[in-house]
């Protein structure tokens, strides 16, 4: 349907401002005063604009036609959206960088490049239905690749972010994609040894042979951080003359520094360990290959060596200390899992626990290594901590 002049004139003011549509997007304006103008929207550089051509009756019916006309033939061409593969090129230099593991650089880069490039690669953004992202993560997980499937599926939905972000799309049909895959296998989690056990594996521990791997181990138990952020350990990251271990965000699974209290006992595995660095600047430094970590498995074999193999991973000493420290510690569960650098949904409740939680975090981590101590001995740990 398009506007005849009987029903311009017929047009009155309402309690709010109406549009009157013509055709080919120009439409007439009624304001709650009364005033009727002759207006069009366009798009440019991806925002929405309006272009009026007057007031009516000053310009009629039919001049707002030919003015509007005259206005869509000298409009600029829209600019064509990037193709899916500039965005994902534009996505990586951004994402790339905040990935610590140059491993899960390679992973991220390529999963795209092999799974979704050849596909989606020559599209324009803001071209692509959802039904052919569906098709490519399905694709994906052909042949039972449950895994592959998920992370396709969850970086194309971030490609797609990134150009809503940037300006290069009003909206997008990635999210979700998920939600058409077989879902991922629980995984199972990392063995850890019970409680009853643990001063059988520390006096194994303490008999290693390999110095460097042994006190390695037993920095491990004593700190139950993450084998990565271990291993990159630095003795430029230690604080307060060595009392406190500052891990930087950028070895933190949650990109969020950590703060480390060092009991006694930590803090003398390490003296022995800076006389065997020298002045190198690992506090693990390989002694197949000086200047680099120990390998991520050394520790994993050393386990396997000792007698543990599915018993005990590098990773468990966090599952220990996780449940001793809740079961018998006596300090309170939001304590133990700032230590643990578990996330924290609140971001303001996070800022304000890390500073809250820093004196009874220290009584934490010396209580827990007191415990290990006694449990080496004599299979006991201390009494809970008073309240």
């Amino acid at each position: 349907m398009t506007l005849t002049v009987k029903a311009v004139d017929a047009a009155k003011p309402r309690e709010k401002a109406y549009k009157l549509a013509d055709a080919h997007g120009l439409y007439l304006y009624v304001s709650p005063k009364g005033a009727k103008s002759w207006r069009a929207n366009y798009t440019e550089a991806g925002k929405q604009k309006t272009r009026t051509y007057g007031l009516y009756p000053g310009v009629s019916l039919a001049e707002a036609r030919k003015a509007h006309s005259a206005g869509r033939e000298e409009a600029p061409a829209p600019k064509l959206a990037p193709t899916f593969e500039a965005v994902v090129r534009d996505w990586l230099k951004a994402k790339l960088p905040t990935l610590s593991n140059g491993k899960h650089q390679i992973q991220v880069a390529n999963t795209l490049e092999r799974y979704a490039l050849p596909f989606l690669g020559k599209l324009p953004i803001n071209a692509i239905p959802r039904s052919e992202l569906v098709k490519v993560v399905r694709a994906a997980q052909a042949g039972g690749k449950i895994e592959t499937g998920h992370r396709v599926a969850s970086r194309i939905s971030a490609v797609f972010d990134f150009a809503q972000d940037t300006g290069l799309i009003e909206q997008h049909g990635a999210a979700g994609l998920t939600r058409v895959l077989i879902a991922r296998k629980t995984k199972k989690p990392m063995a850890s040894i019970p409680p009853e056990e643990a001063g059988v594996l520390m006096r194994a521990i303490d008999g290693y042979d390999d110095s460097v791997t042994r006190l390695g181990l037993l920095l491990l138990a004593h700190t139950f951080v993450r084998v990565g952020e271990l291993r990159g350990m630095l003795w430029g990251e230690l604080k307060e003359g060595g009392a406190v271990w500052v891990v930087p965000e950028t070895r933190m699974k949650m990109r969020m520094p950590h703060v480390v209290p060092l009991s006694r006992q930590a803090q003398s595995i390490l003296a022995k360990l800076r006389e065997m660095s020298g002045d190198g600047a690992l506090v693990l430094d390989s002694p197949i290959h000086p200047g680099h970590p120990l390998s991520e498995n050394t520790f994993l074999f050393a386990l396997y060596r000792l007698g543990y193999r599915g018993r005990m991973t590098a990773h468990g000493f966090r599952a220990l200390a996780s449940t001793v420290l809740n079961e018998r510690s006596g300090f309170p569960h939001d304590v133990i899992e700032r230590q643990l650098a578990h996330k924290e949904t609140d971001a303001v409740r996070a800022a304000y626990n890390r500073a809250e939680y820093l004196t009874q975090r220290r009584e934490l981590m010396q209580w827990w290594s007191d415990w290990l101590e006694a449990a080496q001995r004599s299979d006991e740990g201390p009494r809970p901590a008073s309240a």
